[in-house]
């Protein structure tokens, strides 16, 4: 994200308002940021700061430390900024290490927040005589060493701005956009009536301009909204580490999951004409994957089927060795999977016994579970077909 391992140099004064002059021990607010700032769950707009060498986020509590003790300052500045079209707010502190010790100039640091979340702290000058420390949501008050002539990136795990990481280097807000294109186009993730999912901004083929313009932040972990089975993740940076460097460039996964199985439930009744009987029923489904090499390979991704007859009041599955029909709990995953009706096993169930019971209302509908143990595997159904007599 950005964290580069040489120093940042302070920017300096020129350009900046002047907040104030001489303070000793007051607390100041200083102007709205211009931005909402994300910090341990909440939206921030304000930043507190005082000659005690501290700034609060959100708040008048001290939630960083610079060389904290009974300090002063001589000029407390602040700026609204922009680095490489991103937002930042810019505090300048210029001080004394000691109370009312106007004049001296030996403490002074910058502490620069941007709208993507990070945190930016450059030490120009500290005589490393008080406290150094800060309030990392999730983990607790660290204590971190503030040196002279060095800056420190504090970036959040997180969306919600807990669980910092510190570390020594500078930071420039490097553009990230994430994309993806599937069967119906390229899409980037939205909300739409109160429902976040992957909705189509455009058409192929891909652009520099779409990326910037659509693209999101961050590669969320939802699937809803994607059509088709090989969908394709596009990433943009302008991070030059990466563009000179792709080949070390590397996403982490930070979890792996397995689908949990899904209960598919037919809406509307089939209805059988009275004059036919039901003789056969295939489903056609597939578990079956094309590895590498291009042969075809069957995965452990499983499919079983239940049936009602009075528009999904109860299903039924079947028992061979009563050769008759019993109820069974669709929404019982175990139950289902392990005995609803296998799909190769339609061929060989009581369709006397079925049209026996679809004979009062002449109706029939039908509910599937589908497994996939693994990411890897393959569950699908492609059609369902009845046949009459």
């Amino acid at each position: 994200m950005g964290v580069r391992p040489i120093m940042a140099n302070p920017k300096g004064s020129s350009g900046m308002t002047l907040y104030g002059t001489r303070n000793d021990d007051s607390t100041v607010t200083l102007p709205d940021m211009g931005f909402d700032f994300m910090y341990n769950g909440d939206l921030i707009r304000t930043i507190y700061s005082s000659g005690n060498s501290w700034i609060g986020i959100g708040s008048s509590s001290e939630h960083i430390k610079i060389n904290r003790r009974y300090t002063s300052y001589n000029n407390l500045y602040y700026s609204r900024e922009e680095e490489n079209g991103y937002r930042l707010f810019r505090v300048r502190f210029e001080g004394n290490s000691t109370y009312n010790g106007w004049g001296n100039n030996n403490l002074v640091w910058e502490v620069s927040f941007y709208e993507t979340g990070v945190i930016q702290i450059v030490i120009e000058k500290t005589p490393n005589t008080g406290t150094d420390s800060f309030v990392n949501p999730g983990i607790g008050t660290q204590s971190i060493t503030l040196e002279t002539g060095k800056s420190y990136v504090l970036i959040s795990d997180s969306k919600d701005g807990k669980n910092y990481k510190v570390t020594e280097g500078s930071y420039f807000p490097d553009k990230e956009r994430f994309l993806i294109i599937d069967d119906e186009g390229i899409k980037n993730f939205q909300e739409v009536e109160g429902v976040p999912k992957w909705v189509k901004v455009s058409d192929m083929p891909l652009t520099e301009e779409i990326l910037l313009n659509y693209g999101n932040d961050f590669l969320p972990s939802s699937l809803d909204g994607i059509v088709g089975d090989s969908p394709k993740v596009y990433y943009y940076t302008d991070n030059p580490n990466a563009v000179e460097r792709q080949e070390e460039i590397k996403f982490k996964i930070g979890l792996i999951a397995t689908s949990l199985p899904k209960v598919i439930e037919q809406k509307e009744d089939f209805f059988i004409p009275s004059e036919k009987l039901i003789s056969n029923i295939i489903a056609e489904v597939s578990t079956d994957i094309i590895n590498n090499n291009g042969n075809i390979t069957k995965t452990n991704g499983e499919v079983r089927i239940a049936f009602s007859v009075d528009s999904g009041e109860a299903y039924l599955t079947f028992d061979i060795n009563a050769n008759d029909y019993r109820e069974i709990d669709i929404t019982n995953s175990v139950e289902f999977l392990n005995e609803g009706i296998n799909p190769e096993n339609l061929n060989v169930i009581n369709y006397e016994r079925l049209n026996e019971l679809i004979e009062l209302n002449r109706k029939i509908r039908f509910a599937y579970i589908l497994e996939k143990p693994t990411l890897s595997d393959v569950c699908k159904i492609k059609k369902l077909k009845i046949f009459y007599s």
